[in-house]
This record gives C-alpha cells, structure tokens and sequence, in this order.
C-alpha cells in the first residue's frame, strides 16, 4: 500500500484507533460499483476493503469494530505525502471476519460511503411537505450516509435562465406516494435519473456529475458544504490517464441508438380534493362537540371564513344569525366579507378550460319557502377571476344567462367553458349574503361541488428523436420530474408557490379547560380549532410565542374532548393561529419550460426535448466499451485514454482499484463529449450548435425588427455566421448578416423566415431559423343565401365563410364549433361543410322524430372557400318538418398568428321550426 495509509477514527471517543500502513499482499481494495452503461449510472457506490494484521496470540483483537452503530467507527484512506483525502467512509457494523490460527491473523474488514445504506432512511418531516430546493435536498440526503463532506455539482442539463439549483425546487409532497414516504435512495435515485446525473464518492467529497459532464475533461462546477451552502466555484481539469493494459482488453462496439422517446406524466390543472368536502381525519362528533371546521382550501377575509359542516362536512358559508325570538334585522352587504381560493390556479394564454360548480341552499326551518330566493335571484354572489379582473361574475347590474345563479329546487349550477385570453392565475371570491336569516329562511349556503378542467388535455408529454432508423436499438426515458408552468404535474419550480408570505388571517381558538395526565399537558378545544391548530402547527401562538412540539389529538381517550398537547401547562385564555397567505406568483413562467444541455449552453428547449438531446449526443454514432486491467491507480472520476486504432478518450463506468498491486479493473466506455481539453492523435470534431432565438410578432404597421443569435462550439470556436432570408417577399434589407445581432428593415409583408448559418473552426456548419408574423386583427363574419325551391316545402340555406383581411397564403386556421339538428316526427334535416365545392362534411336526421347535436372542425387556409349549409325538408299538412343550426365558438391560429373578433359565428334560420 505504498504511498497511501486508512486511519480508524472511533467518533463515539473521539480518537484515531489505528494507522494502517501494512495490510496483506492485495489486501486493500477501493471499488465503484457502477455499470456497464454510461447513461445508466444513478448512485454509484464505493466501499473499501481490507485487512488488518496482528501476530499476538489474542483471539478477537478487532471485536470492537464488530458494533450496532453503523457510523461509530469513520475510516479514511489518505495520500501519505501530503494527507489528502482519497476516500471517506464508515465501517460496517455487522461485518467481522478473521482465521482461527496462532500465527500472524489478518483480519478482514469492509468500510463503505453509505449511499447502499440510505434505503429505508426517511428524510425530516418537513422534507415530505414543503417546498426545497434541489441542492437542499441532496445535501440533506447526503448528510444521512453520516459523512460531513462538500458536495461537488456540475449537472447535465441547465435552466436557460436560472442557473443555480439553489433556486430550482421541488414540492417535496411527491415524496409520498399512496400516503407512503420514500426513503432517501428512492428519491436520490429518482432525482439522478431525470436529471441525468450521477451521485457517487471520489477525491473525499460527494460529486454528482451530468452524465455527459463525465466525457469533458473541463470542469466549472458549484461546491457545497454538507448543509446545502455555497462554498465558491472549482474550475479545471480533470485527471487523464494514459493506461496500460495487463492484458488484451475486450473490445465491445455499442451502436447508436436508433430513436430516443422521452416521456413524462401530466396533472391537468384541478381544484384540491377538499375544495367542495372537507375530508374527516378520524374525529368523532359525540355529545358535547360541535361538528364543523375551518375550510382547508379557502381564504377567510375580514373574519369571514367557510365552515365544514358535520355530517356531510361540505365547505359552507353562512349568513349573519338573527334569531326568531329577537326582533328579525338585515345586516347590509358588506363587498370585504368573501373567501377566496388560498392557492390560486396558474392558466397559460389560449389555454381553454371549463368550470363547474354547483352549490345548494340552506334552509333556516324545512318545509319552508326561502323568501329571498323567490324575490331576488341573486342572494349568492360570486366572482371568477384571471389576474384579479372579472372573467363570469353574478355581482354586477347586467347578468348574461350562463352567469346567473337560480336557484331551483333548492339548488343552483354553473357551467362555463372558456379561452383564457392571456397567461395568469384564476381566483374565485365568494361572498357573504347580508340578508337576515330568520325572514328569508336561508342561514347559508353549500358548495356541493366545484371543478376546473383543461378541455383536451394530453396526459404526457412525449419528445420522440429519430437519430438512425437503420438501427434497432430505442431508448426510452420515463421522467418523474420535468417541467410544468402551472406546477400541477411533478416539476422543477423556479419559484416557491406555497411559500407563507404574509400572515393572512389571525384566528383565536378558546381554551375550553385544561387538565395534565401521566406527566402531560393538555387543553382542550373545539374540533373546528384542534383542526385549524394541526393544519398551521408551526404557526401557533401561546402568550405572544410560538409554539413547539404540539400534538392534536382527537377524542381523547374515546371522549368528546378534543385536545392539544403542549409542553407546559395553559390554564386560560386562548391560542392565537396564524394562518398565512402563499405567495400568489405572477411573474412570467416563461423560463419555466426554457432549458438547455449544460454544455452546449445556448438552447431553450422543454426539459424533456433537452434530455433527448443529451442522449442523443452521447450515442448518435457508434461507440467503444472496454474491459481492461491496467496498471497504476485509477479512479471513477478520472479520464482515461487508450490507443484503439488511435487514442480516444474513455470515462470509466466500474472500478476497483488494489491499492497493494497498483492494478485497476475497469470497465470503460468511449466519451463522445468532448471540449478543447480533449487530447488525441485525431479527435472527432463535434459540430457547433446555433439558437436563432424565438418568433417575433410584427404590430400592423411595424417595419423594423431586430435579431440576436447564440451560438457554441464545444470543441472550438464560431468561425463565421450568415443569416439569410428563406421566406418572404422582396424589398427586406439585412443590415448586417454576417454578424449574430442584426437588425431588419422595410418589414412589408405578414410573414418572414430568416435562417442563420454557423461554421465552426473545423468547418462544421449549423442552422436554426426565426420566423416574424405580423399580428393582425381580423372579423369574421357569415354571407348567408337562402334557397327556396319553387313548389316544395324544403328550405336549403348557405352560409359562406368570410375573413377580413384575408390571411397570409402561408397561415393556417382551424374552425371549430357544434351543429345541432331537430326534426318533428319524420322530417329531414342536414348539415353539410363543403371546401372549395367539395363536400367535406355531412349529417343529417332522417325519418326520425329527435334532437342532436354534432361537433365539427375545419382548417382553412387564403385561398379556400367554405361553405355551410342547412337543408330542410317538411310536408304539409302532417306538419313533419325539421330544422337545424350551427355555431362556430372558436378560431385558431395553427400557423401565423392575430386577433380574431366577430365571435361566436351563428348559421341560424328564420324560417321553420328551431329548437335553441
């Protein structure tokens, strides 16, 4: 073991044990347990292996080491000419083996990093329920292998804006999965595996490392301390060894993949389980309890808050309460009494969504009719909002129909679908009624239902890249973690959303009485406060001090009390509960679903595209796998370069190393990154990348525009760039095209294209395109013609499609919308689309006594004609007749872009028989 030494440090004493510098003849091991597969590694594990000797005739020397606790005993391996750290380490505990001999024992002894031995370790609680940060969360991963050591960080994929995973987090509620927590290796697993990256031990720190940052001998990597805190920046290079094998290694070709398919689950935007019913957590309303409390989801304001009310504990809202035996009084409405949602719904622009709700009414004394119901239809009053303006609304002087609550049958629905014309959050308010109870005979009303959905919501999102089909081999990758800017789905957020901000509402919560049993404390409470205390416990207030180490605990001992366990005794008085306001973000979430490989740097794809583009850089041509024996030390974090037809680079997959023999096993895979540290008789070149940035829109009358390219080569530099219009008329000037900033002038026409080329220093060139579209406004309208066959009851109407100004010959529009068709006893009735004289489209009713209604869609580009028509057909005088209609809701761009008025578009007859 020359040149190296481990050294035992019992941690429970606070001493070094043993020095070893002579162990038996290959007696010292270093492994790393990873794999075959560069882009399969997760959590590499290290662990050393060796013995130690003693010649006294003393049976168990080492038994100490054989103990329960698995971090008592610390071992290092350290260089002996300067003391460095190589390796850090604990010893197992329920590992002791050695020979039963009188002569010189050696006594194996296996330490390890502690990565295997973090399954079934559980994270603190509050890594279960709040929001992290990623760094946060793998340091105190880390920290329970027992190690105390910085973390070295250099990922493979990068915001392309935020570029400190400092300030990325996760909702670390995902970690429970069927109210089950997962342990720190599942959740360390999970995390490497969708951020490509690999945890494992070297240079006697943590490193985890992007799996195409292990092919680039350049490093710029963040390190930080055991705790989560920034200790700087390391810069360098990494260690090449030029290797030589012991004996032929075995050479394996590994083909490039033939299609990469990355694939991560979506969470449509939805209203939390408890928005309409209050879940029971275990408590039982006996004798002496009040069966409500506080709503989980909503907001209270100005000391108005929704109550859950027992049995069915839907969420209720409850007038002011005049009883019959005092003089009946109204109490004016006040616009400061609503509740609001707590945590509002993010919505992304022409996002289109439908919103239900239905809400029942409650009644003072049964079998009684609510007065106030029958003279006014609007006792309930309700505003749905984007960004804090009205979208539906009951509270105003004008109310459209679908927006009107009436009640009937003691019950009142709404249903709304609607586009979202610009990116932000929904809230919806509700507010208190201010007429009297006891002369209207309504106390309050019910949510008895409340949902918000995304009309054609996609359940994945799903990147497919095809790098050669005349390969076999695919590769798919299930993300966990991806990005999502309404945050519903398992994301990396770039801001907190359920970040306490502010102390929104402060509510007392009396102390009924208090009593102590077996050494414990307790106060007693109404349900509504022991619920409300369990769900803000950290922010509970006694005497003008938070609070520490509170338990709920309903019916106590089977009673009816309901009580909060305390650390001392409260005689009186009242706690003070402060619930706080999250954070209601409304900066862009662009940056969101911009992200970038981390070596390339310029790009803003979705996550999911980026880690496509990893793969596919690591395996987009044929590679070399090697297993070799080679002679001197290597470690997993070193790069090797061996001469296969000429010298290539390679980056070790497993490892271990005998420190006695100088020898390493390694299993070696070729690195395809590679950076302008790479060395080699002839190295490939890797062809530059180029970000021409993203679409612009062009006002009516904008003439001008500029544009700003990226670009990076990553084993050389930029030569040149040229940018080149590809689509568009004459008359455009370039002001400076062979630059990567260049402005534009003489814009005329509504849609351009322009394309840069860049070429690297060894002529390998790269393209990306921008496109300008000038966003016009445009009506839409109906030319109706109406044909009366002479002598025949049938009625034939035509409604053609008309835009103006007509769209640019190179959009594309998509017309959507229903038609419905009603026919009496046996008439006939059709609905036809026809594009350009050619019918595309027909249902009819025939010989049938019904109503139905059909969807249809359409797309329409500059030099279509579309034409919808309605045939009817009645004979006289049996009155068998029939009529129909139709509706076009919705006009989308699908290439180009503007705004479109003169919606809903509606083909409706005058003449016979119509069923709305």
């Amino acid at each position: 073991m020359k040149g190296y030494y481990i050294d035992i440090i019992d941690q429970v004493l606070n001493e070094s044990l043993f020095v070893i510098e002579v162990a038996s003849k290959s007696g010292v091991t270093l492994f790393w347990n990873g794999g075959d597969a560069k882009d399969e590694l997760k959590i590499v594990g290290s662990s050393l292996e060796f013995d130690i000797a003693h010649r006294e005739k003393v049976d168990a020397k080492f038994i100490k080491f054989f103990t329960g606790n698995e971090i008592r005993f610390k071992v290092e391996l350290r260089k002996y000419a300067d003391d460095g750290l190589v390796w850090r380490g604990h010893l197992i505990p329920d590992t002791y083996s050695e020979p039963y001999t009188n002569g010189v024992t050696f006594v194996k002894i296996k330490g390890t990093c502690g990565l295997g031995r973090l399954k079934g370790k559980y994270l603190p609680e509050s890594y279960y329920r709040d929001e992290k940060s990623i760094i946060d969360i793998l340091c105190k991963i880390l920290s329970l292998t027992g190690l105390e050591m910085d973390l070295f960080f250099n990922p493979a994929i990068e915001n392309s804006l935020e570029k400190s995973y400092k300030n990325i987090f996760i909702d670390t509620g995902s970690f429970i999965d069927n109210n089950k927590k997962k342990d720190s290796y599942n959740i360390l697993e999970t995390l490497m595996n969708d951020m490509l990256c690999v945890c494992f031990q070297a240079d006697g720190r943590w490193n985890i490392e992007g799996i195409n940052q292990r092919s680039v001998r350049s490093y710029k990597a963040k390190l930080y301390d055991f705790q989560g805190n920034e200790k700087g920046v390391l810069e360098g290079l990494k260690l090449i060894k030029k290797i030589t094998s012991l004996a032929n290694p075995n050479v394996t070709m590994v083909p490039p993949y033939n299609m990469i398919t990355v694939m991560h689950p979506r969470v449509p935007q939805s209203f939390p389980n408890t928005i309409a019913k209050e879940k029971n957590e275990g408590w039982v309303v006996v004798s002496g309890v009040k069966g409500e409390i506080y709503a989980t989801d909503w907001n209270g304001n100005n000391a108005y808050y929704a109550k859950a009310i027992a049995p069915d504990y839907y969420v209720s809202l409850m007038k002011y309460y005049t009883p019959e035996f005092v003089p009946p009084t109204t109490t004016p409405f006040n616009a400061a009494d609503f509740i609001n949602l707590k945590n509002k719904i993010f919505v992304y622009k022409y996002q289109k969504l439908t919103i239900k709700a239905v809400f029942k009414l409650l009644k003072y004394l049964t079998g009684l009719t609510p007065t106030d119901v029958m003279a006014n239809n609007n006792p309930f009053l309700y505003e749905i909002l984007l960004n804090d303006a009205i979208l539906f609304s009951n509270n105003k002087t004008t109310i459209p129909e679908n927006e009107n609550l009436i009640f009937k049958d003691d019950e009142a629905k709404l249903d709304f679908e609607v586009i979202i014309p610009e990116a932000g959050l929904i809230d919806i308010k509700i507010y208190r009624s201010g007429q009297d109870v006891y002369t209207s005979n309504v106390k309050g009303f019910e949510i008895r239902e409340l949902a918000i959905a995304p009309v054609s919501f996609g359940e994945k999102l799903e990147f497919t890249d095809l790098i050669n089909d005349e390969y076999t081999i695919d590769k798919d990758v299930e993300l966990t973690y991806a990005d999502d800017d309404t945050a519903f789905s398992n994301c990396f957020r770039l801001a907190k959303l359920k970040e306490a901000t502010e102390v929104f509402n402060t509510i007392e919560i009396p102390i009924i009485y208090n009593f102590s049993q077996s050494g414990n404390y307790y106060s007693v409470v109404n349900l509504d406060g022991a619920n409300l205390i369990k769900d803000n416990i950290d922010t509970t207030v006694y005497g003008g001090a938070v609070l520490e180490n509170l338990e709920v605990i309903y019916n106590y001992n089977s009673s009816e009390q309901m009580v909060v366990k305390t650390d001392f005794a409260i005689a009186s008085g009242s706690f003070l509960v402060k619930v706080y306001k999250n954070d209601d973000y409304v900066n862009s979430r662009v940056a969101w679903l911009q992200w970038t490989d981390s070596i390339y740097k310029i790009e803003t794809n979705r996550y999911a595209k980026t880690v496509a583009n990893v793969v596919r850089r690591m395996y987009n041509v044929p590679s070399e796998k090697l297993d070799a024996v080679a002679v001197d030390a290597v470690k997993f974090n070193d790069l090797v370069l061996f001469h296969y037809v000429n010298d290539k680079q390679f980056v070790p997959t497993n490892c271990s190393w005998n420190l006695d023999e100088n020898k390493t096993t390694l299993t070696l895979s070729r690195a395809i990154y590679r950076d302008s540290g790479d060395t080699g008789d002839n190295p490939e070149n890797i062809p530059p990348i180029v970000n021409a940035g993203v679409d612009i829109e062009l006002s009516n009358s904008q003439t001008t525009a500029s544009l700003l390219a990226t670009a990076y080569d990553t084993d050389g530099y930029i030569a040149s760039q040229k940018w080149t219009k590809i689509i568009g008329g004459f008359g455009d000037v370039i002001m400076t095209p062979l630059q990567l900033a260049t402005d534009l002038q003489n814009l005329t026409e509504d849609l351009y294209e322009y394309q840069i080329q860049v070429t690297d220093n060894d002529g390998a060139t790269a393209v990306d395109s921008v496109r300008l579209v000038r966003k016009k406004s445009y009506v839409v309208s109906l030319q109706e013609t109406v044909i009366v066959p002479p002598g025949t009851v049938l009625l034939h109407y035509k409604y053609k499609f008309n835009i103006a100004p007509n769209i640019d010959p190179s959009f594309n529009l998509v017309l959507k919308g229903k038609a419905g068709l009603f026919s009496y006893r046996d008439g006939n009735v059709w609905f036809r689309i026809r594009k350009n004289n050619v019918l595309i489209f027909e249902y009819s009713l025939l010989n049938l006594a019904n109503y139905e209604e059909v969807s249809f869609s359409v797309g329409y580009i500059s030099t279509d004609e579309i034409v919808f028509e309605i045939e009817q057909w009645g004979e006289f005088p049996e009155i068998h007749y029939g009529s129909s209609h139709f509706k076009i809701t919705e006009i989308n761009f699908v290439n180009g872009a503007g705004d479109i008025s003169g919606l809903p578009l509606v083909g409706q007859p005058v003449h016979g028989f119509y069923i709305p």
